[in-house]
């Protein structure tokens, strides 16, 4: 990566983002600035893009869905495997203010229409509610002009809860008014109230707190109800008609806008990506200046465009980063890798000196995981599933298809992976029909868990390694040098353990007295790295600096001992592996030889397969990763135009 300082006439400054969005690799920052150039403010446009951009998705977001069978889980699998099809219809070149006054008319079009949709629909809603009632009173015998006021008595009929009734005799004892109910809904009673006019204001009054649910019915109604239902059915009928109608013109206009207007949103979001990257330029009244980071070998390919772009009326100067810059880190693996660099990124982005650890984890994750899930039939099941993910070409189950495609390519890998630890441990669909090439975890327990052990220490190791290669990178000579000695503490401090594991005495520590003292030793110098850090500084802190190194004192000599441990879970996993197998072998005399090992495999492939897969993220990311990889850098994000088929001006 070398950083960049480009200046031209301000007249090239829009030829200068055009050539940089071309090129695509170009991050510009906006770190730099000069004496007597002012930053582009660009504030304003782009809030006038981001507006515009609303109001298109927003009408293409009116579209009324339209009435599809269910295509089933079946038919959307299959469509996964085909690429969308892209649309080639070439747009005219439009302005700004000719998008926006097409988005202005449609949306005035829209909002006509919208609204009477809305009325039809309320229309609609509000008939269908006086069939219901209707059908109530010709459930209970009752025309239409039964209900209402007359000359000296009212009559009122609706639903009141079944718990509530009581309350209601209470509210009309001592008064004229009668009511009959009816079971009719769950928690309901259908009731009809008569009484004298002289009562109506009191009943009128207590209904509301009785949550009385009256069927109110528009003027105009037949008396008949059959006659009245036909009549509002017809009436139903004819406003279905009407929606219909009105969610076709509301359809026709978003389609009729999205195919005259195919290509406004990609050129709205290139408009704004253009002035977004303005937004990084200052100016004199004559000059453009603009800063940045390109990668070391697109220098040629941007010196040449720019220069012949500009005539040759450019100032541009490229330098190589110094050791602690901040510098953007490039991450670009390949095959298999570049499905790992999804663990890589969850944790940050390197630092610019620092190692990119993907390729290094697509070897130990899948290491880990066969070890753990090390199982021949289960494994091809694996990578099976793993290759279909590949091949997905669309989202699935609101999976992205570029994450189904990564997440198929660690499948995959961990699958040929247990495919390969299977055979050495004998072990197809959780069952032994072939002799292990190495051991059964179950019969070689002590064996598999001393394996594990020096994965473990290996892992570890190459952790601290690259750790010193990282600081090296950074030219921090006495942070490496100290992390030589933490290297030399933990392979001493392995070797004593082991010793003392073979014989679990502690005269070990007296009989190798020059590994235990070179082990104090190397503590001791880890104890007094921070004053001696702050001496070569020239910033002692005495008080900070004792606590600091007692801290790293005890985080080395605790975690380096507990993460080494930690990964006798590799054992742990394959011997509970290998016991799904004898579960199934007891279970089979219950429910039978091939229910058993069905449910044993189905729990295997499911529960299993992902708790594997947790743990080898803990392995990596706590383990590994907190001994060398900070995941504090700055991602590189290169600046890019979109391709459009037109431009807006």
């Amino acid at each position: 990566m070398k950083r960049f300082y480009l200046a031209a006439p301000t007249k090239y400054e829009d030829q200068i983002i055009e050539d940089l969005g071309a090129l695509g690799t170009v991050h510009l920052i906006t770190d730099y600035t000069v004496n007597g150039f002012k930053r582009v403010n660009t504030v304003e446009k782009c809030e006038k893009y981001v507006k515009l951009q609303q109001r298109i998705t927003s009408i293409q977001s009116t579209l009324p869905p339209e009435k599809v069978s269910g295509k089933g889980f079946m038919r959307s699998l299959k469509e996964t495997f085909s690429k969308p099809k892209q649309s080639a219809t070439a747009v005219a070149a439009a302005s700004l203010d000719e998008i926006d006054s097409e988005v202005a008319e449609t949306e005035s079009r829209l909002d006509e229409q919208l609204a009477k949709l809305e009325k039809s629909r309320v229309d609609l809603k509000n008939i269908n509610e006086v069939e219901a009632k209707l059908l109530v009173l010709q459930k209970h015998g009752l025309r239409t002009d039964d209900i209402g006021d007359f000359g000296n008595i009212f009559v009122r009929a609706g639903f009141i809860n079944r718990a509530l009734s009581g309350k209601l005799l209470r509210y009309i004892e001592g008064t004229s008014v009668k009511f009959a109910k009816w079971p009719d809904k769950r928690e309901e009673d259908f009731v009809l109230i008569l009484g004298l006019n002289r009562d109506k204001a009191l009943v009128e009054d207590a209904l509301p707190r009785l949550n009385f649910a009256g069927l109110n019915l528009p003027p105009g109604i037949p008396s008949d109800t059959t006659r009245a239902l036909d009549e509002n059915r017809t009436c139903t009928s004819n406003l279905q008609q009407e929606v219909h109608q009105l969610e076709a013109e509301v359809r026709g206009t978003c389609n009729t806008f999205q195919n005259k207007a195919g290509n406004f949103a990609p050129l709205v979001s290139r408009a704004l990506s253009v002035e977004n990257a303005r937004s990084t330029f200052s100016r004199t009244g004559m000059l453009s200046l603009v800063h940045g980071w390109v990668p070391a070998k697109q220098e040629e390919p941007m010196k040449e465009r720019i220069t012949a772009s500009t005539k040759g009326a450019v100032f541009l100067k490229f330098e190589k980063p110094e050791p602690d810059e901040p510098a953007p880190s490039q991450i670009n693996n390949s095959g298999v890798a570049r499905s790992f660099e999804l663990f890589t990124k969850l944790r940050g982005s390197p630092i610019y000196s620092e190692v990119d650890p993907t390729k290094i984890v697509t070897v130990l994750f899948t290491i880990m995981y066969g070890m753990m899930f090390g199982d021949v039939g289960q494994g091809a099941v694996l990578l099976v599933i793993g290759l279909i993910f590949r091949r997905f070409q669309r989202s699935f189950l609101s999976i992205p298809a570029r994450a189904m495609s990564r997440l198929g390519g660690i499948l995959a890998s961990c699958g040929i992976s247990a495919m390969f630890f299977g055979a050495l441990y004998g072990e197809f669909f959780l069952s032994d029909l072939f002799h292990p090439i190495f051991t059964n975890p179950i019969q070689g327990q002590t064996t598999v868990i001393i394996v594990a052990l020096l994965f473990g220490v290996a892992q570890l190791s190459l952790g601290l390694v690259l750790k010193i290669v990282n600081l090296l990178r950074m030219k921090a000579m006495t942070q490496a040098a100290f992390g030589g000695v933490r290297l030399l503490y933990y392979v001493t401090g392995v070797v004593l353990a082991v010793k003392y594991a073979s014989s679990m005495s502690f005269s070990v520590f007296t009989e190798n007295l020059w590994l235990t003292v070179l082990a104090l030793v190397c503590l001791s110098v880890l104890f007094l790295s921070p004053t001696i850090e702050s001496v070569i500084e020239h910033e002692i802190k005495l008080g900070e600096s004792i606590m600091k190194g007692a801290s790293e004192f005890i985080e080395t000599f605790l975690s380096y001992l507990t993460n080494s441990i930690s990964y006798v879970r590799l054992a742990a996993f394959a011997i509970a592996h290998s016991a799904l197998g004898i579960a199934a072998v007891i279970l089979a005399a219950t429910i039978g030889f091939p229910g058993a090992f069905i449910l044993m495999n189905v729990l295997a492939m499911t529960i299993e397969a992902l708790g594997v897969f947790i743990q080898c993220m803990r392995l990596t990311y706590y383990e590994f990763f907190t001994k060398f990889y900070s995941g504090t850098g700055i991602p590189y994000r290169p600046f890019s135009l979109p391709k459009t088929f037109g431009t807006v001006n």
